[in-house]
């Protein structure tokens, strides 16, 4: 049995304002790298900051046979990490990470969440229906090779879903170069086991881009509903708010419910 081997980063700031750290949790296909300029920026702002790459991704262990890796692995990824922290931190989830955040609060809660440009309580039936039709190949080609990174197997299909339309081809391109695989069970699971909002006590946040292609702003409106979370909505923005040019004010949304909720 291959030992499950996570990669985790940790960011010093140079002076501690904020005694909870965070927890930055990557979605489908991305890795811890997607966070390194955020997490800089956020150590810079006084917090200790972590970030992981759950199993299959960047460089934590690969599985022998990758699609038997379920939803419940990836949430156990991340509650090991949580459990190890003192005092417990905050967590951020993009993507599909905010699924994963959203099922493992409904375990552990913690201070707060937000979810960022998150997939929805209700899965991920949306973004499947979406993509049938408007790139059925890329769906066929998952499916027939049982192969997740059939999604984002060229910089186009990337940029498509993750970028802005203007987004340069040098910036595409490295991001592509450093996304990877996805476990298609993942994404059946999400499919059929949803979080319960009305289980959850741990106060979340909901940060939406204006022109997200893979969670539409209607599903983000029903999730910040199904939570009674406050909901930002980032003008022009795309679905990796990471990279986006509108960061900034994407950070300072964090900061500020972050340092609400340090007691």
């Amino acid at each position: 049995m291959t030992s499950n081997t996570l990669e985790h980063r940790c960011y010093q700031p140079k002076t501690l304002l904020y005694q909870r750290p965070l927890v930055l949790l990557h979605g489908a296909w991305h890795g811890a790298w997607c966070w390194d300029n955020a997490a800089h920026d956020f150590a810079e702002r006084g917090f200790v900051v972590h970030t992981l790459s759950l199993r299959g991704h960047g460089y934590s262990s690969m599985p022998r046979y990758f699609n038997t890796i379920g939803l419940n692995h990836y949430i156990d990824d991340l509650l090991a990490l949580v459990e190890t922290l003192k005092p417990a931190p905050i967590v951020v989830g993009h993507s599909l990470g905010g699924y994963i955040v959203q099922h493992a609060i409904m375990q552990r809660p913690l201070p707060a969440a937000v979810l960022l440009a998150s997939m929805p309580h209700t899965g991920p039936l949306g973004f499947t229906l979406r993509s049938l039709r408007t790139q059925p190949s890329v769906v066929f080609r998952a499916l027939a090779t049982a192969n997740g990174y059939s999604f984002v197997r060229t910089p186009a299909l990337a940029k498509y879903l993750f970028l802005r339309d203007n987004a340069s081809a040098a910036e595409t391109q490295t991001i592509h170069s450093q996304l990877g695989n996805e476990s298609l069970r993942v994404l059946l699971d999400a499919l059929i086991h949803k979080p319960k909002p009305s289980q959850i006590k741990t106060p979340s946040m909901v940060i939406a881009a204006e022109r997200d292609r893979v969670f539409t702003l209607a599903e983000q409106r029903s999730l910040a509903n199904a939570y009674q979370a406050p909901l930002i909505i980032v003008p022009q923005a795309a679905h990796d708010l990471m990279f986006d040019s509108a960061w900034p004010l994407v950070a300072d949304a964090i900061e500020g419910w972050a340092s609400r909720h340090q007691k």
